[in-house]
C-alpha cells in the first residue's frame, strides 16, 4: 500500500479511535487498516500508536505525525481544490476553532446557513479559548473575540465588534442603587463570568475620562456561560458585564437596565482569522466569503435574544 493510502487511514484511525470504526468508515477491511498502520510505523522506525484491548492512544511520536498527515493531506487537498474550484462546490472537510464568546453570537444560526449551502463539506467545530496553531494543529481557520497577536504567515479579517454593558435588574438595582461610577462597582455583587476553558476570568473595562480602566469584579457568583450569567442577573443576584446582542432582550423587556453605558469601551472585534497561503483552499474561501457577509457591521446588531425560546439562556458558554 503506498505511503499517503497509508496516512489516509492513519488519520481515520485517529479520528475514529478504533481499527473497526475507521475501517467501516473507509468501506474496507479491520485487516487492511491494520495492516496500513503497521506498515507507517515500519517505515517511520517509531510507535504511533499504543493499543490495549479497551482504547487507542497516540504516542508523543504519533501525535507529532498525526498533526503532520492532516496537514500534508490538506495540502494535496487544497491542490485538488484549486483545480476544481471553478467546477464545483467547496467539499472536504473544514475545521474551524471558535472563542467560547463568539459561540452565543449567532454562530450556528450562521452556520447553518453556510452548511445548507454547501452540502459536500463537512465542518469540524473546536470551540476553545486556547490560541490555536492553525498549521500546526491542521485547523483551517479560527473565530477569536479580540486582538489577535501579529503573525506574518496569518491573516486577520475583522467581521465586526461587539460592546460589553454593565447590567443589572430594576429590583436589585432599587435596593441597591445604580453605580455611577466604575469605583461604585466595588460596593456591588458582581457576576463573574469565566472561561470554561482557562477557568480565568477577566477584567471589566471602561473609559473613565479617557483613560482605561480594569476593574476586577468581586462576588460570591462565577458561572461559565454568559447567558447563564444574565439569567443570573435577570433573578436579581447582582451585576453582570456581558455583550450587547446577549443582553437586548432583556433589557427591552425591562428584565435587566443598563448603567455606566457612558463608560463603555471601545467594542470587542470579532476576527476571522486563515494562514496566509497564496493559494486558499476552496472551503476556506468559502467560509471567509461567506461569514464576512454573515456578522452585521458595527452598531447594527439585530435583537438575537428576541427569537429565543424560553428557557433557552440556560443554555451556551463564552
Amino acid at each position: 500500500m503506498d505511503q499517503l493510502a497509508c496516512m489516509r487511514i492513519f488519520v481515520r484511525v485517529v479520528e475514529h479511535g478504533a481499527f473497526v470504526r475507521a475501517a467501516d468508515n473507509l468501506n474496507t477491511s479491520r485487516a487492511s487498516v491494520t495492516t496500513a498502520v503497521a506498515q507507517l510505523e515500519q517505515r517511520l522506525g517509531v510507535r504511533l500508536l499504543n493499543r490495549t484491548t479497551r482504547r487507542l492512544s497516540l504516542t508523543d511520536e504519533g501525535r507529532a505525525y498525526y498533526q503532520d498527515c492532516v496537514r500534508i493531506l490538506g495540502e494535496i487537498a487544497e491542490a485538488e481544490d484549486n483545480l476544481s474550484s471553478g467546477r464545483s462546490l467547496p467539499r472536504g472537510r473544514l475545521r474551524v476553532s471558535v472563542a467560547q464568546s463568539i459561540v452565543p453570537l449567532a454562530f450556528f444560526a450562521n452556520l447553518a446557513q453556510f452548511m445548507a449551502s454547501y452540502p459536500d463539506l463537512s465542518v469540524d467545530v473546536i470551540i476553545t479559548d486556547r490560541m490555536v496553531n492553525l498549521v500546526d494543529e491542521g485547523i483551517d481557520c479560527a473565530l477569536r473575540s479580540g486582538k489577535v497577536p501579529a503573525d506574518a504567515d496569518l491573516v486577520a479579517r475583522k467581521l465586526t465588534s461587539v460592546r460589553w454593558l454593565t447590567c443589572a435588574a430594576p429590583g436589585y438595582l432599587a435596593g441597591r442603587g445604580a453605580p455611577e461610577r466604575v469605583a461604585d462597582l466595588s460596593r456591588h455583587d458582581c457576576i463573574q463570568y469565566v472561561s470554561p476553558s482557562t477557568r480565568r476570568g477577566c477584567d471589566w473595562q471602561f473609559d473613565e475620562n479617557g483613560k482605561r480602566v480594569a476593574f476586577t469584579p468581586r462576588g460570591r457568583l462565577r458561572l461559565t456561560s454568559l447567558d447563564a450569567t444574565i439569567a443570573a442577573a435577570v433573578a436579581g443576584l447582582g451585576v453582570a458585564y456581558v455583550p450587547e446582542p446577549l443582553v437586548q432582550g432583556a433589557i427591552s423587556s425591562g428584565q435587566l437596565q443598563p448603567f455606566l453605558t457612558e463608560y463603555s469601551v471601545e467594542a470587542l472585534p470579532l476576527m476571522l482569522v486563515y494562514p496566509g497561503n497564496r493559494y486558499l483552499p476552496a472551503k476556506v474561501r468559502a467560509f471567509v466569503e461567506f461569514f464576512e457577509k454573515a456578522y452585521p457591521r458595527e452598531g447594527s446588531w439585530p435583537n438575537i435574544a428576541a427569537g429565543m425560546e424560553k428557557g433557552s439562556i440556560e443554555q451556551g458558554d463564552k
